[in-house]
């Protein structure tokens, strides 16, 4: 084909056609080519490539500047914002102050206009601090859909329970959630590498001085020792080093000193005496506590470790034991899956970190309602009705092959006394 290069329906590069020059303009085919056609496309160009090159630059920027985290792309908030917005007391000490202000009646009757329950809005408040910055309580840029999810209610409960906290002051909505723009879009996508059209609000968690000193108890004033007092703290200091010269590493009655008086110590020992006059020598002031309350109480510390911190066992047998569970039928297993379960109710979380766990699991353990069976008894009920269920399935098996074989008997029988009366009439 002529004017094509091998058999493709398209002009051959301008190097290859024929030129006509003239001493003014290039005739390429005998048509003009304008070079202000060529300039204007140049132009076009570069300005594409300064727009791209800017719009880069910015989405660096807002997003540096926005000092962005995670797998979604946070609303930035405007300079000044976080100056007027005090931080909180800390996750726990957040926690009891949101606590108490639902236990006040000013919370309570917040609760009741906004047609919310006090433990959902407490629920609601745990779950916007897990998701808060551990020192200043901001940057909380989590959906409504994943705090609904993650504290087991509904969307419209939070924005009831958000309505609820921003009241009582404890908490603040930065920024409002919204549509992206075009290069917030592009910021978007160029911070987790996927396409995002909306934002979730910002929050912060506040602690204003208000809430803090109407939650914090007064501390104790420490009193202050009298004269007198110590004076004779003084006395006594002085008078125990003139009458006691010894070092503080040995007494005055050590063996080491040289003198042997373990017999003299034995033969006018009060114990012995007491021993040779028949009387009992260490009388037992406690009983032992049942084998069953011991094996409950390590198997609850063992399946929550939080409790490992109570000191002795036997602070968590007395624990059990007033109140009132029957660790005959609980055991610590049970206990444990009970507490789980009475805390997913309420939508709470458990501590990873407890600062008296005895006093903690006394007042858990006085919410629970342990008079019912527990799920070892169901678990053993269960299996008597599944193994009874399994007897008489079995005993109608057998009574039904029994049944078989009297009618195969029977049917034998009435066959072979035909065959005899045919022969005998035979």
């Amino acid at each position: 084909m002529t004017g094509t290069s091998q058999g493709i329906a398209r002009p051959e590069p301008a190097a290859t056609l024929p030129q006509h020059h003239t001493t003014d303009t290039s005739r390429i085919d005998g048509n003009s080519a304008s070079p202000a056609h060529s300039t204007a496309a140049d132009d076009e160009w570069n300005r594409a490539v300064r727009e791209a090159t800017e719009n880069v630059a910015r989405i660096e920027t807002l997003n540096s500047t926005s000092n962005q985290r995670g797998n979604s792309w946070a609303l930035p908030v405007e300079t000044g914002t976080y100056a007027r917005t005090p931080i909180w007391s800390g996750r726990a000490q957040w926690q009891h102050q949101v606590r108490t202000l639902l236990n006040s009646p000013t919370g309570t009757q917040l609760c009741k206009t906004n047609a919310v329950s006090t433990e959902t809005a407490f629920a609601v408040a745990v779950t916007h601090a897990s998701f808060a910055e551990g020192k200043t309580g901001r940057g909380i840029t989590a959906s409504r859909e994943t705090i609904a999810a993650s504290a087991g209610v509904s969307i419209t409960a939070v924005k009831r329970a958000r309505r609820v906290l921003a009241v009582l002051g404890v908490a603040t909505e930065l920024v409002r959630g919204r549509y992206l723009r075009k290069i917030e879009s592009m910021a978007a996508e160029a911070h987790h590498g996927h396409r995002q059209f909306r934002a979730a609000s910002v929050w912060a968690l506040t602690s204003p001085r208000s809430v803090v000193t109407a939650t914090t108890a007064p501390a104790k004033k420490r009193e202050r020792s009298s004269r007198a007092t110590l004076r004779t703290a003084a006395h006594r200091a002085r008078t125990a080093t003139q009458l006691s010269p010894q070092s503080d590493a040995r007494g005055p009655l050590s063996p080491s000193g040289g003198f042997v008086l373990q017999s003299l110590v034995r033969k006018f020992s009060p114990t012995r005496a007491q021993a040779h006059a028949g009387k009992i020598i260490h009388p037992t002031t406690t009983t032992p506590r049942p084998i069953e309350l011991q094996r409950a109480a390590g198997q609850l510390v063992a399946h929550a470790p939080a409790l490992k911190t109570a000191g002795h066992i036997g602070a968590i047998c007395d624990i059990l034991e007033q109140a009132g569970i029957d660790t005959t039928q609980w055991t610590g297993r049970d206990i444990a899956r009970e507490l789980t379960k009475d805390t997913q109710t309420r939508g709470w979380v458990w501590p990873a970190h407890l600062t008296r766990p005895a006093a903690f699991l006394r007042w858990k353990l006085l919410q629970i309602d342990f008079s019912k069976p527990s799920p070892a008894e169901y678990a053993c009920e269960n299996d008597r009705a599944r193994l009874a269920e399994q007897a008489a399935r079995r005993r109608q098996a057998c009574e039904r092959d029994a049944q078989i074989a009297d009618a195969a008997t029977r049917t034998s029988i009435v066959q072979r006394s035909r065959d005899q009366f045919s022969r005998t009439c035979a």
